[in-house]
């Protein structure tokens, strides 16, 4: 970058020339310290250098024809590097720039993970982006001292600007009269701090303005983990497969003397194979069935057992796609007969993975919860992390196993309603953590109205109860939001009052009339309600994904379009999805966050105000009521925290912080929420003895006061 391109691109007269990819990035982040970039450019060039944003088809001329410069100026060096080679030893020279370029690589890092979600390409969102950007210089021209900070909406019309080196230049000498300085080196998040006291400030000077600094969608989302290398696993020998088994022969040494022998076979879930009666020691049967079965349940008497299964997964092991050689296998049955067939086995493609929870019921307190989180920054504000204590949340380990109940995965579950946290971490067999889902808080998504297409970009209503959760594996996988729909707050009807007789009158005595009775009010039949998901994919082909609920505990999610379809079960505590996904360990957190949304954003209605972080209070106050949710019965609600007691559901967010979901009295049916108290219509609430009216309600049977009234 120093030695050969900047004296390359100076002293050149061809416009709209591209760097190489190494060179670009260099060259990107040193124009974003314009005072410093302009200072080093006259050190090494004489000049400052312009650069020019190019892209597709521009940015392929533009490295074409730089290509042939540089060529014909360095003919024995490479234009373009491969990436993957190991760094070579690089000669030692004197450099020129005296600005940190390396170190400040490192941090634009941290500022790409904040812009890199969908809605940073959206039209409408940039648009307002660079508004906002405007008011930022129309402040800084009004107070040239002050320090202020940026969002990062804004922040990134300013990079923009900046990689402009001589338009920037321009502009902000006419319009602050002297170049706007970009110091992103102000890093330091914690309380007291210079980054923290100037976004005070700037959030005053932006509200005295009559303007709102603070813009969903454009928060600190964390600080991306440190993750340089990754080694590709292939899970696919957890995945169930399929085989194609031919039966060649059967052979039984040691029967009784007998002339005639009932031959049955049967498979291992119980499909019949052949019942038939022969004759003679010598007898000879063919048979040919071509069908398919389950290996896995079992309803046979069994007197000697032969894992034929495990020759398969020596098929599988091996690698080898198929075996067309016959191979003999034998058994002895009570010690008497000698069983041998011999088979021909094809292995297929895998089938498909099954994962089922184990769920572990019982949370523990953990002291201080940046000690067992994998990726602490990413997921805690930086005010939390400054804490020194009140770092405390409850956590529970689960087994996951597979098909054949082998342990695949362990799975840590982690809630605290005071740091408003809940994780799931996806950890292999050897301890390394390979995925996490965590919930987001709202600033962190746009909503809606912020973006021109919301087909390609995530939104979230945290004002409608929606809460969503972030699925990373080697990066941001996909978003899972959810919320509560269909709830209704049960209302207890109102009984009728039973109107009174009236008394006939006797000769010369008039007659009392009867009271009319009051006819009952029905009550409002409480629903429950069910978890609506949306799913956002950030792999592939980004965008929304089609989501399907079969019932109120089974969801399904088309992951890659056809049928590839993740399904989540959860009373089963099953995760299943085809052999095409081959991001497992994301796909299982997929799963385990929609049961964390089920639990999050479900309404509850404990006994006490400080219950609400504690699910299985709120239900326990439900029990005996019809239609209610029977949370304790689900395997991946218990494994997701139902008897945690320190969950930020929506009622917590309600009830103690303020705003959030629905939650109120009548929850799941509280409170009248399955009818009763008469709202249904019982106790009279239908007008029954005497709601009608009867019995004198009509002033019959002497009500007129009759003869002699």
């Amino acid at each position: 970058y120093e030695l050969l391109w900047l004296p390359l691109i100076a002293q050149s007269s061809v416009a709209d020339l591209a760097a190489p990819l190494d060179i670009a990035w260099v060259w990107h982040v040193h124009m974003l310290s314009p005072i410093n970039y302009e200072r080093d450019c006259h050190e090494v060039v004489s000049t400052l250098v312009d650069h020019k944003i190019l892209v597709g088809k521009q940015r392929e001329m533009g490295l074409e024809k730089a290509r042939i410069l540089w060529t014909k100026a360095y003919p024995g060096e490479p234009f373009e590097v491969e990436l993957n080679y190991p760094v070579f030893d690089v000669p030692s020279f004197e450099s020129k720039i005296h600005y940190d370029i390396a170190q400040a690589c490192s941090r634009q890092r941290v500022f790409y993970y904040q812009v890199s979600l969908p809605h940073y390409g959206d039209e409408k969102f940039l648009k307002n982006a660079a508004e906002r950007y405007k008011h930022h210089l129309l402040l800084k021209q009004k107070d040239p001292e002050a320090f202020l900070v940026p969002c990062y909406d804004f922040d990134l019309i300013w990079h923009a600007h900046q990689v402009q080196p001589i338009i920037y230049r321009k502009d902000t000498l006419q319009i602050l009269g002297k170049v706007l300085k970009h110091d992103d080196s102000v890093n330091d998040r914690r309380p007291g701090s210079k980054l923290t006291v100037s976004d005070q400030l700037t959030r005053q000077k932006w509200s005295l303005s009559g303007e709102k600094f603070e813009l969903t969608g454009a928060m600190f989302r964390g600080e991306p983990p440190r993750q340089l290398h990754f080694v590709s696993v292939d899970y696919s020998s957890l995945a169930s497969r399929e085989y194609t088994v031919q039966l060649v022969s059967l052979e039984v040494e040691g029967l009784p003397d007998s002339k005639s022998y009932t031959v049955q076979m049967d498979v291992a879930n119980g499909g019949r194979v052949i019942k038939k009666s022969v004759k003679g020691p010598a007898a000879d049967l063919r048979v040919y069935r071509n069908r398919t079965c389950s290996c896995f349940k079992k309803s046979l008497d069994v007197a000697s057992e032969y894992y034929f299964l495990n020759y398969l997964d020596t098929l599988s092991s091996s690698g080898r796609d198929a075996t067309s050689h016959p191979v003999r296998h034998e058994v002895t049955i009570n010690n008497e007969q000698k069983v041998a067939f011999t088979t021909i086995a094809y292995q297929r493609r895998p089938l498909g993975y099954v994962f089922n929870v184990i769920p572990e019921e019982a949370f523990n307190c953990v002291e201080d919860v940046t000690q067992i989180l994998s990726t602490p920054t990413l997921i805690l504000s930086p005010a939390l992390l400054a804490q020194s204590s009140s770092l405390s949340c409850e956590v529970a380990i689960h087994r996951l196993v597979d098909y054949r109940h082998r342990e695949a995965f362990t799975c840590r579950v982690m809630h605290s309603a005071l740091l408003q946290l809940s994780s799931v971490e996806i950890i292999n067999n050897t301890g390394i953590v390979v995925s996490t889902a965590h919930v987001v808080s709202g600033d962190a998504i746009p909503q809606i109205q912020q973006v021109s297409d919301p087909n390609k970009c995530c939104t979230l209503k945290p004002e409608d109860g929606e809460r969503a959760v972030l699925i990373r594996g080697k990066k941001d996988w996909g978003i899972c939001i959810g919320k509560w729909h269909g709830f209704v707050k049960g209302v207890p009807g109102v009984s009728g009052v039973k109107g009174t007789k009236g008394i006939r009158g006797v000769r010369g005595t008039p007659g009392v009339k009867g009271t009319p009775g009051v006819k009952g009010t029905p009550g409002v039949k409480g629903q429950p309600g069910r978890l609506s998901l949306k799913f956002f994919a950030l792999f592939g082909k980004q965008g929304w994904k089609q989501i399907s609920q079969t019932s109120q505990e089974k969801f399904s999610i088309n992951l890659l379009g056809g049928t590839s379809r993740l399904n989540v079960d959860l009373r089963k505590g099953q995760i299943l999805f085809p052999a095409e996904i081959q991001d497992v360990p994301e796909a299982i957190s997929l799963g385990f966050a929609v049961a964390i949304l089920h639990l999050l954003c479900q309404p509850y209605n404990p006994p006490d105000a400080s219950s609400y972080m504690l699910p299985s209070a709120g239900m326990q106050s439900q029990e005996g009521r019809p239609r209610r949710i029977h949370n304790e019965d689900l395997a991946l609600i218990v494994a997701a925290g139902f008897f945690c007691g320190s969950v930020p559901t929506n009622s917590y967010y309600k009830h103690t912080v303020g705003g959030g979901g629905c939650a109120g009295c009548g929850g799941c049916g509280g409170c009248g929420g399955c009818g009763g108290c008469g709202g249904c219509g019982g106790c009279g609430g239908c007008g029954g003895c005497g709601g009608c009216g009867g019995c004198g309600s009509c002033g019959g049977c002497g009500g007129c006061g009759g003869c002699g009234g």
